[in-house]
């Protein structure tokens, strides 16, 4: 046992060292999802340019985050990384539908299969922010549009059933199947609310007509 302690030296080395990276990556990681947050905003106040920005600085971001981690499998897979990953997927998925474009191909993201995947889950979330913006402003139309995006995207996620060690997808698909649900009962709601004041607005025209 004469080179214990060499040996162990070395192996905290190496863990220091793998520590400090994974600092520095947490660090990085956090500031890819504000700057997806903040592009999300500003995707919602039409400020499209500017959402632009904030998303490709974001992606710069995560690439310089894939390249700290690539020779530390250790973090590799961190849950931070991924979830940096997942929101910068949201982002640039939520931005391109805004601004009517198809969406991001997953190989030119460079990112995994699961959080492309798991990203775009997200953004259902935000399309029925639209949805409820559109209500506001009694575009019940565009409201409806953006229900059929929802669906459409729930419709193609549905199709993966593997393991949750591989996609944990399955309570991101109940969650879209819910919000879906909700918007649309909304949106229904909205709908018949406006058939009644139509028809109250044109009683009252025709008692305006009889009374003139």
């Amino acid at each position: 046992m004469r080179n214990l302690d060499r040996v162990v030296n070395k192996i905290e080395k190496r863990i220091d060292k793998v520590d400090s990276i994974r600092e520095k990556v947490l660090v990085e990681s956090r500031e890819v999802v504000s700057l997806c947050r903040k592009s999300i905003q500003l995707i919602h106040r039409n400020e499209h340019e500017r959402a632009e920005e904030l998303v490709d600085e974001a992606h710069k971001k995560l690439r310089m985050v894939y390249r700290m981690v690539t020779p530390h499998p250790e973090i590799v897979n961190a849950g931070f990384v991924e979830n940096a990953a997942q929101e910068v997927v949201e982002a640039r998925c939520i931005l391109n539908l805004a601004q009517k474009k198809p969406l991001p191909d997953p190989d030119k993201m460079g990112v995994s299969a699961s959080a492309f995947l798991l990203g775009l889950c997200d953004a259902v979330g935000e399309l029925r922010r639209f949805a409820l913006d559109a209500l506001r402003g009694d575009r019940l139309e565009d409201a409806d549009q953006y229900i059929d995006t929802m669906e459409q995207i729930y419709d193609a996620v549905l199709r993966f059933d593997y393991p949750s060690s591989l996609v944990p997808i399955k309570k991101k698909q109940d969650k879209i199947r819910s919000l879906i649900e909700k918007t649309r009962s909304e949106v229904a709601i909205a709908a018949c609310e406006r058939r009644i004041r139509d028809k109250v607005d044109e009683f009252r025209s025709l008692l305006d007509s009889i009374e003139g």
